[in-house]
């Protein structure tokens, strides 16, 4: 036997082998090792690579709840084991190796991430005892985490209208992509209506970019996900009421039937399906990023994670808007009054950055239309989180409260830890006094250059300490050209050096 060198490893044994049509099985005595000897029928043979396809794969589950992939394969009458290779393709010009070695099994296990791409390869080897020798080519398969997606090609005149013409009539979840490393025009709503769906760029390391016209958003009233892409929002107009622009990401100003709230007191829609916007960059953004729209929304779960937010918002655009807004028009069916929605019951941010290039003391960082979400969903519980973590905060907002009709109770959950803020106003409209508390003060870090920090904020949610940024830091746009839109939001206090958004300590 060969010895296996990683820690990764399936282990299939051939249990069978046939000999002129009989079956023999090799004996096993007392003292031999447990692995059965067996003899092959193949002798003197070009030996060819086990064929790999969709149906070689499988996901298992690890005793501490993590996933592994593992790749089986039939056996090779007479080889004697198999090369196998499996590589990360995140980025397709540097793979990263996760599997490089020799194995007797006919199978393989490696540690499984969300919207991967990997490559697989198995080659079998001879076998001298039976003069058989190895294949001449290795059979290769690649295998992605990510939901089969359609390709929105380069150029395409109209997105939304190519979006809508090739939506599938289905209740499973479905992807579009834009092609790696180019470049589209978005000049009016794409509207994903009731179906569950995937936006995403094809590549993680040469994402494409999006520009979004005066009239451009990404609309759905379903569960959405948007990632790998960055979004040049400048020329978007976020007016509210006047042309139905609340956000780059809103909801559907026509909801599907199914988001009606099934108890008839309550008048507004419920999305309990996620929203994601991740790994994404956004320049200028001059509204809101997220925005419940024209309708009375309840949204279960709001997540945003790894994404470096630029807004040139001074308030001008929309001043009942805000960064995260359930803020809606109030329509309901037939009412236009439906003042029981509009809530964001789970809120979630992680390893992101947002930042302002300007002063605004008009609009807030989140706002709802209701500060109870149990008058929103059909169960009526107690409940609701806002989490931030690992984040960079800048200049959002300048002089106007955090929130706006965000819960006030114990049942309403707060954490706030290990976050980097700079000039940013009243925290705690947000993270209120009645809330559970998940605050660790000592690992937040606040500095107030041209904004009086409030003393709630540096006395109870975070630690006062100059973080060293400048002026050219805090108001540089974003180039989507250089890494990480070319800004730094490196931090040198001794917390916030060691805090905030990951990505600016590497």
């Amino acid at each position: 036997m060969k010895k296996r060198k990683l820690f990764l490893r399936g282990k299939t044994l051939s249990l069978l082998a046939l000999c002129g049509g009989a079956m023999f099985l090799a004996s096993c005595s007392e003292g031999f090792d447990s692995d059965e000897t067996f003899v092959s029928n193949v002798r003197n043979t070009q030996l060819s690579s086990p064929e790999l396809n969709k149906d070689c794969f499988s996901t298992r589950i690890q005793s501490d709840g993590s996933e592994v992939v593992m790749v089986k394969w039939n056996v090779v009458e007479g080889a004697g084991g198999y090369d196998v290779l499996v590589q990360n393709l995140d980025d397709p010009s540097n793979p990263v190796v996760l599997v490089a070695d020799t194995i007797d099994g006919t199978s393989v296990t490696f540690s499984k991430a969300e919207d991967t791409n990997y490559f697989v390869s198995v080659r079998t080897l001879g076998n001298a005892r039976y003069n058989n020798t190895e294949a001449k080519d290795a059979s290769v398969y690649t295998y992605s985490t990510m939901v089969p997606g359609q390709v929105i090609p380069a150029g395409t005149d109209d997105v939304a209208a190519w979006i809508n013409s090739h939506l599938i009539d289905t209740d499973d979840e479905q992807a579009f992509e834009f092609e790696a490393g180019a470049t589209y025009v978005v000049n009016s709503a794409i509207d994903f209506g009731g179906h569950k769906v995937t936006l995403r760029g094809g590549s993680k390391t040469n994402r494409p970019t999006v520009t979004l016209g005066e009239l451009g958003t990404v609309s759905t009233s379903s569960g959405l996900q948007v990632k790998f892409i960055n979004f040049d929002c400048t020329a978007q107009l976020p007016k509210g009421k006047g042309n139905g622009i609340y956000g780059v990401v809103q909801m559907s100003a026509n909801p599907a039937a199914s988001r009606e709230n099934p108890e008839e007191s309550m008048k507004n829609y419920v999305l309990n399906d996620p929203i994601i916007i991740k790994e994404c960059m956004f320049k200028n953004v001059h509204g809101c990023l997220y925005a419940v729209g024209e309708c009375s929304w309840a949204i279960a779960d709001l997540r945003v994670d790894n994404c470096i937010i630029q807004l040139d918002n001074d308030g001008s655009y929309w001043s009942d808007g805000s960064i995260f807004s359930a803020y809606s028009n109030f329509k309901y069916k037939e009412f236009e009054d439906a003042w029981n929605g509009g809530a964001i019951r789970d809120f979630t941010m992680k390893n992101t950055t947002i930042y302002n290039i300007k002063a605004n003391d008009k609009n807030y960082f989140m706002r709802w239309n209701n500060k109870d979400p149990k008058r929103c969903f059909p169960d009526a519980l107690n409940f609701g989180s806002f989490t931030i973590e690992n984040s960079t905060l800048s200049k959002v907002m300048t002089g106007k409260n955090w929130g706006d009709r965000i819960m006030n109770a114990k049942d309403y959950i707060v954490s706030f830890n290990k976050n980097v803020v700079y000039d940013t106003f009243r925290l705690q409209k947000i993270i209120q006094g009645n809330c559970t508390w998940n605050v660790d003060q000592a690992t937040n870090a606040i500095w107030g250059n041209t904004v009086t920090i409030d003393g709630t904020d540096k006395g109870k949610i975070c630690t006062e300490e100059d973080l060293g940024f400048t002026e050219e830091m805090v108001t540089k746009e974003l180039d989507f050209t250089k890494p990480n839109g070319g800004v730094n939001f490196k931090a040198t206090g001794a917390i916030s050096s060691t805090v905030g958004d990951p990505r600016w300590h590497e």
